[in-house]
């Protein structure tokens, strides 16, 4: 993390750099200012919690920690510079935040996202619903299917890369777009002034990384090909979406109903994760899923995520299975659409409104 510099180190006491102590002082005030207003005008739902801040902070350190080893590991290897010339990982962070790169909002949102879904599969109930087998997980690596079962072995693979004891950029999965922007935003935090020759180097280094990169770095890719590998029939689906979620499998979970409803992965997520629940009762219902298996999800989800109202859920159930089938794809169908034209839709509507 980043190291605050001391205020009270005589270095900065000296008289020469005392206006610009003073002009640093009164941004930090204004900056607490306009932080404390921005913080009131949120709403409670809004709000993070401690511990999703954390998690977040704690994920986009490591990212940068990593992208920068990486990147100084290959420009020293072109000759670019030598390791005593290093820029300190806390000005890295530094040069990173005063840009405003590690406020992205695409940034922030997919750590975000990726941090709630992690709490609440780690938060599921453990309903055992095979018995002494094990878990459904495991089964498909022994699936008589080579491709169901090599696709399950990378999805195991990937969760043992993904659960290191200490932050790993390496094992935390961006889009490819985001990886990307984030290299680049790196290798540009470690140039030295006037030092053209690093330039280059920190160039062609951020091109060997970039090249390094594949779809496999994308978040849910390895569930994404295990549930197309499955192809679940609709016979199927419901005891696969509940038995994920009894196993904590909430990843595969998503996979599952991502492939079945033809829905974009990301998108998928964002719902499950949602407290309120109205969009996956609908993507549940176009799916023709009967009441038993509708409740017992909104049941695991209610006991996962405190901001949910399980008895709004259970007062509701009756409405949400009265919903024709017809009705409730016909709701979700723009869901299906590709993000670039829904994002062109809504830039549409606000102009017309």
């Amino acid at each position: 993390m980043a190291v605050a510099p001391d205020p009270f180190d005589a270095l900065d006491w000296q008289p020469a750099r005392l206006s610009e102590r003073v002009a640093t002082a009164r941004a930090r005030a204004s900056a607490r200012r306009h932080g404390a207003v921005a913080d009131l005008r949120l709403d409670d739902d809004a709000r993070l919690t401690d511990q999703l801040r954390f998690e977040v902070r704690s994920r986009i350190e490591a990212l940068v920690t990593t992208i920068a080893t990486d990147l100084l590991v290959q420009a020293e290897r072109l000759g670019g510079q030598d390791e005593a010339r290093r820029t300190p990982l806390a000005d890295v962070i530094r040069r990173l935040r005063q840009a405003g790169v590690l406020y992205d909002p695409d940034l922030v949102g997919e750590l975000i996202a990726q941090v709630r879904q992690q709490m609440l599969a780690d938060a599921l109930p453990i309903e055992t619903m095979a018995g002494d087998a094990p878990s459904l997980l495991v089964r498909l690596t022994e699936a008589p299917d080579r491709i169901v079962a090599g696709a399950a072995r990378a999805v195991l693979a990937a969760e043992g890369r993904s659960r290191t004891v200490e932050p790993d950029g390496a094992a935390i999965g961006l889009p490819i777009a985001l990886r990307r922007s984030l290299v680049w935003s790196v290798a540009a935090s470690l140039r030295q002034a006037e030092d053209r020759d690093f330039d280059q180097a920190l160039g062609q280094a951020a091109e060997r990384v970039l090249a390094a990169l594949g779809e496999t770095d994308r978040p849910g890719a390895a569930m994404l090909r295990l549930a197309a590998a499955i192809d679940a029939r609709p016979a199927e689906l419901p005891d696969l979406l509940l038995e994920s979620l009894s196993d904590r499998q909430l990843g595969l979970f998503i996979a599952l109903l991502s492939h079945a409803s033809g829905i974009d992965h990301d998108d998928v997520r964002e719902l499950v994760i949602e407290p309120e629940g109205e969009r996956l009762w609908l993507v549940l219902r176009a799916l023709d899923l009967g009441r038993a298996p509708i409740a017992r999800i909104g049941l695991a989800l209610s006991d996962a995520d405190r901001r949910r109202d399980v008895e709004r859920f259970a007062d509701a159930i009756d409405a949400i299975m009265a919903i024709p089938v017809a009705a409730a794809q016909g709701a979700i169908a723009s869901l299906r659409l590709p993000q670039d034209f829904r994002d062109a839709i809504a830039r549409l509507e606000g102009a017309s409104r």
